[in-house]
């Protein structure tokens, strides 16, 4: 039978037994014999045979499996024979394994000892130090691969080894990073402090600390990570790990101090002490004090030559004010007791829009008579018509803008139908550099002292010769009213000087601060809408007060915003039923002609006694009088100088109104006035100079003056030194470099990514106060006609100031001290004792009357005309002896300009 293929199926023999002894038959020979003649075979088996039916499968030869019910005892003494029968095998498994490892062993260590090596170290040596080209790249496969784990287990084997050799191989390498990194940060020979302030990056020293000592970052980098968690949250490692690095270079090297000055100059605008300085030094964190103030010292320097390069090469602007220090001795001598020293302190800030040179002194006219004499006509004593439409404009865009304020969903819905600002003059955006002066021991409160400090900010300060200040030209002299009042007088004095320097008035130009007209103008309203203290009128600003439970003061108070005005419906709702802008114009037109006009209080006050509501009437002087305070805010925070023009020309007429103030009406006429009749290249400088704008930002302009109040801020209360070491020469040095502090504090906070200040103390929230106003005015309709209000007959009536103001430009001795007399003046002497106090302010007072008129005749024109101490309002009481820094009443608005200029 031939054998066939495993894979093919046998049909019809596959169920057969298999023979035991099988005889083969011979084929047939005749293959034409038919079938029927032959003879069956007989088959040649032992056994008998069985036939299977194709189909029917095999007959299962496996056992059946009988199931055993077993107790949970017994299930688990099986499981427990069935674990200790797999761990007898792993452990005879891992035995057999190590016999047969340590065989190979055995055997490899014997062939190494065939092959002619002593031990399996010097193998190794070999095998290692190969000089074969086959054999030596081989072997570097290998440690290329399996470097790595080999060390590993060596490191397993024998740790203490293993450490030892990386310390010591790595002790060389490590040495020469940290020498050239040490190297690294040191400075330069010869470089400045304010290079290395100006080149303080965390990202650039890191950078470079990776290229410099790039084994020494990894390590560090390892050890201040974690595993668990290799970002953190709160910190950035990466400020860790340079701080540790510049501690440890300072450590290499006492000079590697290039991180170490930049943390000592802001821990020293910070106001840091002595004894933080003496532990952070230490540490290797900052210099120590004594090199701390060498670099301050350094700084301003540095700084002071700067300016005077500015001085000589760029067109300036000057700005000084006084400063007033207490000196507090403890242990009192005769020589040395408790004072009050006047000072002054001053800024050299470089002209926008003007080139050197281009404001020569030709353009001012020589003065030729002690009074300030203005030619004026009748046109500039009250504000022009389009004047008076560009401030009422202004009034009815800021109506709807307190309306937008209160409901800012209403700004959002109406956002891009609303109009912008009317704007008259807007300075182009442009950032104000400033550079602070050294502080002077002179007293600029006289005469004697303005002449000082003249001498000191141009000849000591800037090294400026006659020469210099020739080609330079006019500088403009910034400053509060006073400052003003006595540069004028000492150009008066002056003005028959023939050298140009000893002439003041040839090469100066006055420009009054705008701060101190925000505080006189508060003032002005304040006190004429104040009222009588504990009176049961239903309206005054005592009764605001108050309502708001606010301390008991007599005057000075300013209102922020106007009250909310109410229409006849309720204003939320009329809010939410708003679909256009021109909806608001219409009622910002009917709240400024009801209750911000004078006309209607003139048409109020023409009507009978019983007829008049006396709340109302001071209300829509207030309301109009306010709006003017915030025109003039939002005009100066803009720039637009053209709108500060416009509200000046009315708050001119309103000092002159009150009968107290007239010297600052004179100061703002003389302002409005001398602009006019000055050469236009003049007139656009001082204009455009007229604020700064610290920061380069829209919105971010801020009064002159206020720069100078900023740095008195600074010098007095942070950067002051205390006790013994309060001095006046450590005042000069100091206020040379607030600016770069300031620097050197916004950069650290900003590489450290720190805040810049809390909200602790920032004003608190006047929500509140508006809802309880709000109340008060909706519940006793103070808004309203309402003249059977009950207490109306308590109520003071109050003036209009603007009309008060215009009555006296009517008459014909307006501002009579801008116009020559041809009266001759002769000094008698003392004719009488000296009045009473308040008996020259009397003078002054009755407006309306012809005391004032009367006395101009008579008034010699060298007189005391102009503004003295008292006028000046806070520079006097600004720091009064004993009072602390945070109860200043300035120290909150001086802090959010700062903050607003980064």
């Amino acid at each position: 039978m031939p054998q066939s293929s495993p894979s093919r199926r046998l049909h019809n023999k596959e169920n057969w037994e298999t023979p035991r002894n099988l005889v083969w038959t011979p084929r047939r020979q005749n293959r034409g014999t038919p079938l029927a003649s032959r003879q069956p075979t007989k088959l040649l088996f032992d056994t008998p045979l069985t036939v299977h039916s194709v189909f029917t499968p095999p007959p299962s030869t496996r056992k059946c499996r009988v199931a055993v019910s077993l107790s949970e005892e017994d299930v688990l003494r099986r499981m427990d024979e069935q674990k200790e029968r797999r761990e007898r095998e792993r452990l005879a498994e891992e035995r057999a394994q190590k016999d047969a490892k340590t065989a190979r062993i055995d055997t490899a260590m014997k062939l190494i000892k065939d092959a002619g090596f002593s031990t399996f170290n010097s193998f190794l040596e070999d095998v290692l130090t190969a000089h074969d080209p086959s054999q030596s790249s081989h072997i570097s496969k290998i440690l290329i691969n399996h470097g790595h784990h080999l060390f590993d287990l060596i490191q397993q084997r024998q740790p203490e080894i293993t450490n030892d050799w990386v310390i010591s191989s790595h002790r060389t390498l490590i040495s020469k990073q940290c020498q050239a990194l040490a190297a690294h940060f040191r400075p330069q020979q010869g470089s400045s402090v304010t290079s290395i302030l100006a080149e303080f990056s965390v990202k650039g020293f890191l950078s470079e600390a990776k290229l410099v000592a790039p084994t020494i970052c990894q390590v560090l980098r390892q050890v201040g990570s974690s595993e668990t968690s290799p970002n953190a949250k709160y910190k950035d490692r990466d400020l860790i790990l340079l701080t540790t690095l510049c501690m440890f270079a300072k450590s290499r090297n006492e000079h590697a101090m290039e991180f170490q000055t930049t943390m000592c100059m802001y821990f020293l605008a910070c106001g840091t002490s002595c004894s933080m300085f003496s532990v952070l030094n230490h540490a290797g964190i900052t210099l120590s004090y004594t090199q701390a103030i060498f670099k301050l010292k350094k700084l301003g320097q540095e700084r002071l030559e700067l300016t005077r390069k500015i001085a000589h090469t760029r067109k300036f602007m000057v700005i000084w004010d006084n400063l007033n220090i207490p000196f507090t001795v403890t242990e009192q001598r005769q020589n040395s007791k408790d004072h009050f020293d006047n000072g002054t302190t001053a800024t050299l800030v470089p002209l926008y829009g003007v080139e050197f040179g281009g404001l020569p002194a030709l353009l001012k006219p020589p003065r030729t008579l002690h009074a300030p004499i203005l030619n004026f006509t009748a046109e500039d004593l009250l504000p022009s018509a389009e004047e008076c439409l560009r401030v009422q404009a202004g009034q009815h865009w800021h109506i709807m803008d307190i309306l937008y304020d209160t409901f800012p969903t209403l700004r959002m819905k109406l956002q891009a139908s609303i109009d912008l600002p009317p704007s008259v003059m807007q300075i182009p955006v442009h950032k104000t550099e400033q550079y602070p002066l050294p502080a002077m021991h002179i007293d600029v409160s006289s005469l004697e002292g303005t002449l000082q400090v003249f001498d000191a900010i141009f000849r000591h300060s800037l090294q400026l010769t006659e020469d210099d200040l020739m080609q330079h030209g006019i500088v403009l002299c910034a400053g509060d009213q006073l400052s003003m009042s006595l540069l004028d007088k000492v150009s008066a004095i002056q003005r028959d000087d023939t050298a140009f320097m000893d002439n003041i008035g040839r090469y100066t130009e006055g420009q009054d601060g705008l701060l101190h007209l925000k505080f006189a103008s508060a003032r002005m309203v304040g006190n004429e809408f104040w009222g009588k203290p504990n009176s049961k009128s239903p309206w005054s600003l005592w009764r605001m007060n108050t309502l708001l439970g606010r301390k008991a003061i007599s005057a000075g108070w300013a209102a922020k915003s106007p009250p909310p005005f109410r229409p006849r419906d309720t204003l939320e709702e009329w809010v939410t039923g708003i679909q256009s802008v021109e909806d608001v114009q219409r009622v910002a037109q009917w709240v400024h002609d009801e209750l911000c006009s004078g006309q209607r209080v003139h048409q109020l006050r023409r009507e009978s006694p019983a007829k008049c509501d006396i709340p109302l009437e001071n209300i829509c002087l207030f309301n109009r009088d306010s709006l003017l305070l915030r025109q003039l805010k939002y005009a100066i925070k803009q720039g637009d100088v053209g709108a500060v023009l416009d509200i000046i020309t009315h708050l001119m007429l309103a000092f002159r109104g009150t009968g107290k103030t007239p010297k600052y009406a004179d100061a703002l006429f003389h302002i409005v006035v001398n602009l006019k009749r000055m050469d236009p290249v003049l007139r656009h400088a001082w204009l455009v100079n007229w604020l700064a704008n610290l920061s380069g930002k829209e919105g971010g302009f801020k009064e002159m003056d206020l720069l100078q109040e900023h740095q008195n801020f600074w010098v007095k209360v942070i950067y002051n030194a205390k006790g013994s070491n309060r001095s006046w020469d450590w005042l000069a040095m100091v206020s040379v470099s607030i600016f770069a502090l300031w620097d050197v504090i916004r950069k650290m906070q900003k590489e450290f990514g720190t805040p810049f200040n809390s909200t602790a103390h920032t004003s608190p929230a006047t929500d509140d106060d508006i809802k309880t106003v709000c109340e008060y005015l909706k519940t006793h309709n103070i808004q309203s006609y309402v003249p059977t209000r009950h207490f109306n007959d308590k109520a003071t009536e109050a003036r209009d100031l603007l009309k008060a103001g215009a009555a006296y430009a009517d008459r014909p001795s307006a501002f009579r001290n801008f116009t020559f007399t041809h009266f001759k003046t002769t000094n008698h002497g003392i004719q009488r004792e000296s009045p009473e106090p308040g008996e020259d302010d009397e003078e002054d007072v009755d407006v309306d009357g012809d005391t004032q008129g009367d006395t101009l005749d008579v008034i010699d024109p060298g007189s005391e005309l102009d503004a003295d101490l008292d006028d000046l309002l806070l520079d006097d009481e600004e720091f009064p002896l004993g009072i602390m820094g945070d109860d200043f009443s300035m120290v909150s608005e001086i802090i959010s300009g700062f903050r607003d200029s980064f």
